[in-house]
């Protein structure tokens, strides 16, 4: 005779894969429940145990495990060649594995043999194992409450813990790894990594100055600013607050379907439409525009656009337009959807404004508190762990000239005479040899920049663009790479009247990574190039210029003296 098991067994049971933190929580909630209504408790642990349970990886899965996942994958996708031995039919049926993972296949538009090679590829599953693994994770973990203000603030713990172990692995192996240049010079990976942008203090130097060059642009042409921040409709936030925060609620018009993830591309999609219709109307605005996660995670955006004075009623019109189209009728739709305050100058500049947003969104250096009470240099390590576990780019520039060439600008050390006046006002502006009068001594100028590009709305317009050539190495699934980078090129008319192609190379160094074991012997630079043992080129890393990148000083790293590069008139093909 079969023996029904009790309450206490058959709730063990169900919650028994999962997290300790969650199986607390799950139990936690269906004893909430079970006294008014036993038989919905009952059901909604089951649907939710089900709906964890049903993920192609355990919601507790150690990266380790991950790349198993990954190579076991990879296997099953490889041993399809023995069924299929036409090529679509082989995509085909490793398309169906990757469906079954939850895994999107690679695009149609990727040709059979370099689809193929992806999912065949251990290193392929694994990023996109990990990515689908994360969100999986912060999704269950925001469905079952633990992501709000009072609990996980922005990111669950099993979010930033991933995101800290990840960090310090990437630590490791730029520390662990030697790259040499065809001068001899030997340098971590992780030096550098410090001289670019991936180095937080030069991310935020950098945007600090272009948002800087924006404002003088502004004030030059008597342009007005704009502070708009656009939330999300009541249906992408899973919690709400109530007493100025002191209360957190469950929101009951949250659609589980929701995440940060499809609440970013909403906003996406909003800004689209937004931007679509200003160009229609002939409106242009120019900018920085700032994502950051709310209290549960829900991201929203915050906008400094400058524009005309006489455009800023219409712009403002058309942002509360498009935003309330959706779901209009919302309590506090109207006041919370789309804000917008004018910038006082009388108050303060634009950029010291906004400068809170953009540190508390990178490392919290110079903020004492963010907007939820905590700590911002703590909540900063938070904010980074979520966007990157839901892909969400943090900054973009909104107009302007474009900053690769700002940036390829650093990586020449000088022009010739014979250069044209937009290259050498450029060149000027971007090396901190700037001459304008509206400076005050020899600091970057993105305004000059903009003003040698053509303006702030030159967009692909911009009178100086980049060199590039095509590597002659295929990719690592038999592609053609793309096109790199080399230098900058402009036109200017010839002695005969005929535009000619005037172009400069930058500075460049092609690397090869030396054995991670030799660091130790190589900590004082005074070590035999001839005892080298290289391995096959591995990169075309160039941060490691030979002026300084941002405000880091670079002067005890060795320096290279390459000869200085030349421009020239070539005839326009």
């Amino acid at each position: 005779m079969l023996r029904m098991p009790s309450d206490a067994e058959w709730t063990a049971g169900r919650v028994e894969p999962l997290p300790l933190r969650w199986q607390a929580r799950l139990l936690e909630q269906w004893g909430q429940r079970k006294d008014q209504d036993y038989y919905g408790a009952n059901v909604h642990l089951r649907v939710a145990t089900a709906s964890l349970l049903a993920e192609p990886l355990p919601l507790d899965a150690s990266d380790v495990t991950i790349c198993e996942a990954a190579k076991t994958q990879a296997e099953r996708c490889t041993s399809r060649a023995q069924i299929f031995h036409s090529a679509p039919a082989l995509r085909e049926a490793m398309a169906r594995i990757c469906d079954g993972q939850g895994i999107t296949p690679p695009k149609a538009k990727t040709k059979d043999h370099s689809a193929i090679a992806r999912m065949t590829c251990p290193l392929w599953w694994r990023r996109k194992l990990r990515k689908l693994h994360g969100r999986n994770v912060e999704a269950a973990a925001i469905r079952l409450g633990f992501v709000h203000r009072h609990g996980d603030l922005y990111v669950s713990q099993e979010g930033l813990h991933a995101r800290e172990q990840q960090n310090a692995r990437n630590r490791a192996a730029l520390e662990s790894t030697i790259a040499r240049n065809e001068l001899g010079q030997e340098f971590t990976l992780a030096e550098l990594a410090g001289k670019s942008t991936a180095n937080k203090r030069n991310r935020k130097a950098e945007l600090m100055t272009r948002i800087g060059g924006f404002e003088a642009w502004a004030k030059a042409h008597d342009h007005v600013g704009l502070f708009i921040t656009l939330t999300c409709p009541s249906r992408f936030h899973a919690y709400r607050t109530l007493n100025e925060g002191a209360l957190v609620q469950p929101n009951p018009k949250h659609d589980p379907a929701e995440t940060p993830g499809t609440a970013q591309k909403y906003l996406t999609q909003l800004w689209a439409c937004i931007r679509a219709n200003l160009k229609r109307k002939g409106l242009p605005v120019y900018g920085l525009r700032i994502a950051e996660p709310q209290h549960d995670g829900t991201p929203h955006w915050h906008l400094l656009l400058f524009c005309e004075p006489s455009h800023a009623a219409d712009i403002q019109a058309i942002f509360t337009k498009h935003t309330l189209k959706d779901s209009p009728d919302e309590h506090g739709a109207k006041k919370h959807r789309c804000d917008i305050k004018p910038i006082d100058a009388k108050k303060g500049s634009a950029t010291g404004y906004i400068v809170k947003y953009v540190s508390k969104n990178i490392d919290g250096e110079g903020v004492d508190d963010d907007l939820e009470g905590k700590p911002a240099i703590e909540t900063a390590k938070r904010v980074e762990a979520w966007a990157t576990r839901w892909s969400i780019r943090q900054f973009q520039q909104i107009g302007g000239p474009p900053v690769s060439v700002w940036r390829e600008l650093r990586r020449i050390k000088e022009v010739p005479s014979t250069a044209p006046e937009c290259i050498k006002l450029a060149h000027a502006a971007a090396n901190k040899v700037n001459p304008s009068k509206h400076h005050d001594g020899a600091v970057v100028a993105w305004d000059q920049y903009c003003e040698a590009q053509g303006g702030v709305m030159c967009g692909r317009d911009a009178l100086i663009k980049l060199k590039k050539e095509q590597p002659e190495k295929m990719g690592r699934y038999g592609e053609p790479q793309a096109p790199r980078p080399v230098g900058v090129w402009t036109l200017q008319a010839g002695a005969d009247g005929c535009l000619q192609r005037w172009e400069s190379d930058s500075t460049r160094f092609t690397w090869e990574i030396i054995q991670g074991a030799r660091k130790a012997a190589t900590q004082d630079r005074g070590f035999s190039l001839a005892e080298a043992q290289p391995l096959t080129p591995w990169t075309c890393v160039n941060n490691c210029t030979p002026q300084r990148l941002g405000p880091i000083d670079s002067s005890t790293s060795p320096k290279a003296s390459p000869e200085n590069t030349t421009g020239g008139l070539q005839p326009l093909q």
